[in-house]
Order: structure tokens, then sequence, then C-alpha cells
């Protein structure tokens, strides 16, 4: 680089030299093709650019634009709430709280509105389980025959069995259709009770529409329609008639004069 070029603060000299020609003062022989680049001027460029690839929108155009509705779509899974910082050493605010972007205005103002919505979805799923729970249950204790339902000699079913058989045919829902069996220690004697229902069954209802019939380990829930009666009647017969009881309370009066 000749000297009366002087020093140059953004502009460097490149000089690339082709070997086999004359030497123009260079240390390599050669002749000497001199470009002036301005350095600054490449650096912002590449560091534009660079910049670019990672900022996103508006500074480049991958991704959806800002304010689109694939834009809001993409933010719309962002936890509601502050998010939580590490600064000078400390977590704000100290209890766990999300991390990432903050929701978008709009999304606050729908969290806000809608609110406690979606949290409050798990609890109510939990209270509807508990519901279906004790629902079924109820239905395996309507659709059960229980002791009283059968002749005790027989293994028949009686007059309130039969009765019982034709509500749950009737009555109950498709999907809790089927009659269960007290299960009793004699595993012979619930075959009997077990076939016998099912003998009702298809006289009443025929073997197409045979729901299933299972024993079941329980015990009965009340007492049997003949139990209660007999209880009713005997409390009839063992009334007293109404009465007052009472006690008579003689007062005697006397008086005494003065002279």
């Amino acid at each position: 680089m000749n000297s009366q070029d002087g020093p140059r603060s953004r502009t460097k000299i490149i000089e690339i030299r082709d070997q086999g020609g004359e030497s123009q003062g260079g240390c390599v022989p050669g002749g000497t093709i001199v470009r002036y680049l301005n350095w600054a001027a490449c650096a912002a460029m590449v560091g534009l650019s660079s910049a670019s690839l990672l900022a996103g929108w508006p500074f480049s155009s991958n991704g959806p634009k800002r304010g689109s509705e694939e834009w809001y779509a993409m933010h719309a899974e962002d936890p509601v709430g502050d998010r939580q910082v590490y600064q000078y050493g400390k977590f704000w605010p100290p209890r766990p709280r999300p991390t990432g972007e903050k929701q978008l205005y709009m999304h606050r103002y729908h969290a806000a509105k809608y609110w406690p919505h979606p949290y409050v979805c798990s609890d109510r799923e939990a209270v509807r389980s508990v519901w279906q729970a004790q629902t079924s249950n109820g239905w395996e204790m309507a659709t059960t025959l229980y002791e009283y339902h059968f002749d005790p000699e027989t293994n028949g079913l009686n007059q309130a069995g039969e009765k019982q058989v034709r509500w749950i045919l009737q009555s109950a829902p498709t999907e809790h259709r089927r009659i269960y069996v007290q299960s009793m220690n004699d595993p012979a004697m619930n075959q009997t009770r077990v076939a016998t229902v099912q003998s009702t069954i298809a006289g009443l209802a025929g073997t197409d529409a045979m729901p299933p019939v299972l024993t079941r380990v329980t015990h009965p829930a009340g007492r049997s329609a003949e139990e209660v009666n007999w209880i009713y009647e005997q409390e009839l017969e063992l009334r007293t008639p109404p009465a007052i009881t009472y006690q008579s309370v003689q007062s005697g009066g006397g008086g005494g004069g003065g002279n």
C-alpha cells in the first residue's frame, strides 16, 4: 500500500496478486488488483441477515404474520398469568409460574372473561365421575334380585320377583339393563336361581332380548314386602285406643272466723 493513501479508518485495501506478472512494488511478484471494501457496511449487512433469521416478523417473513388468524392460533395455548423471570439472583415471583412469552392481550381478556375456565374443567370431571359411580351402584341395587324374591323351597321366583324382572325389562335404561342375583353359599342354588330368571325373561321378552344374568355378592338393602306388611299389621293390632290419663285433684275448703 502506498504511503500517500494514508490510514483509512473504515476502508481496507485488499491486494490480490496473480503470480507470473511484473512486481508493482509489492513483495509478491504478479499483477495487483486492488479492491476497496467498506468493512463497516459488510459487517452491518452480515449482522442484519443473521439477526433476521432469528428475530421473526417483522424482521423476517418466516412464520405467520403478526395479527393474523394463524398467529393468534399459534399462541392460543400460552398459559395464563405472569411469567417467572430470574433477576438479581432471585426468581420473580418466587412461586412456580409459567415461563416464556407473555400472553396476548386478547387472550388475557378471554381468560378473565371466562375465568375459571379451563382450570375448573378437571374439577367438574371429578364430580361427574363420582356421580357416574353412584348412579351405577344405584342401578345395580335396583336390578338385583335378592333372597326374598325367590321361594326358599323351590328357588323359583315368587310374585314379587316376577314383578321386579318385568320392571327391569320395561323401565331400566339399556346401559343398565342387566339382572343380578344375590349370591348364596350354595353354588347349586345360585345356578338354579339364575336358570329360573333366564326362563322367566324368555317367557316375557323372548330369547333375543335376553339381558345378562349375573350373580352378585351382596345383602338386601331393605326388607321384604311381607315382613314390612307383618310389622304394620302388628302395629295396628297392638295399638291401644287413644286416651288422656289424668288424676282428679280434690280440693278441700275451710275458713275460720274471728271474734
